[in-house]
């Protein structure tokens, strides 16, 4: 599919404020950003329209466009989006008791090895989006695409909360074994086992990330 050049932009302006390159809070300033993009300023405007749509940032008048901050109130609603959504697609493969798609299960897992391996480097940025993909895998394994859709949406948010966060190191190290138990889980059957540990999880993250918070010590491990 032929991509504008306003969405060819916007993809490059996201992909460096997740990546981090431009943090929360950044002004985006319009004239070095045609130079480098090597766009007009009214196809960067649209683009920024793009990126306003998605959240990702936002227009403050008389100020300029800025890369959106995720405030502690909104990072809450982010958690419990999270937990409706990630959840609940655990939850109804319980309910649909049929057979999942092995390709899907072996992308989840194909996303925690991939965390697993960038950890043994210490390269934290990898760990970050490949923790990233395995929620929007984990997901997908319903395969309604309005909840992907959804999901594509709230993954952008997270992004931004972490970003604002600090320490990558900090903000995913301790995640990626918990993403290896849980997939573990679903390869067997255990949905309703998955979704209930998927929940613990989300719930202590957002104690830590939020509420900047270690919340109770350690994960459950049986379930």
């Amino acid at each position: 599919m032929h991509r504008s050049q306003a969405e060819q932009a916007a993809d490059r302006v996201r992909s460096a404020i997740l990546d981090g390159e431009l943090p929360p809070g950044s002004h985006l300033d319009e004239g070095g950003l045609v130079g480098e993009l090597g766009v007009s300023r009214n196809t960067l405007r649209e683009a920024f329209r793009v990126l306003a749509h998605e959240g990702v940032v936002e227009h403050l008048p008389h100020r300029g466009v800025f890369v959106r901050r995720i405030e502690r109130a909104e990072g809450h609603h982010i958690y419990a989006a999270r937990r409706h959504l990630e959840c609940g697609a655990l939850r109804d493969l319980a309910v649909r008791a049929q057979p999942v798609d092995a390709r899907l299960i072996d992308a989840v897992d194909a996303a925690v090895t991939r965390a697993e391996f960038a950890r043994e480097r210490s390269d934290w940025r990898t760990v970050g989006s490949a923790n990233a993909e395995f929620h929007l895998r984990l997901a997908a394994l319903g395969e309604n695409p309005i909840v992907d859709r959804m999901m594509r949406t709230l993954t952008v948010e997270v992004r931004l909360l972490f970003l604002g966060t600090g320490d990558p190191l900090e903000v995913h190290a301790r995640y990626v074994d918990e993403n290896r138990r849980i997939i573990d889980l679903v390869r067997a059957g255990h949905f309703v086992r998955a979704a209930a540990a998927m929940e613990l999880y989300l719930l202590r993250a957002e104690a830590h990330i939020v509420r900047d918070e270690s919340g109770p010590e350690g994960f459950v491990t049986e379930l």
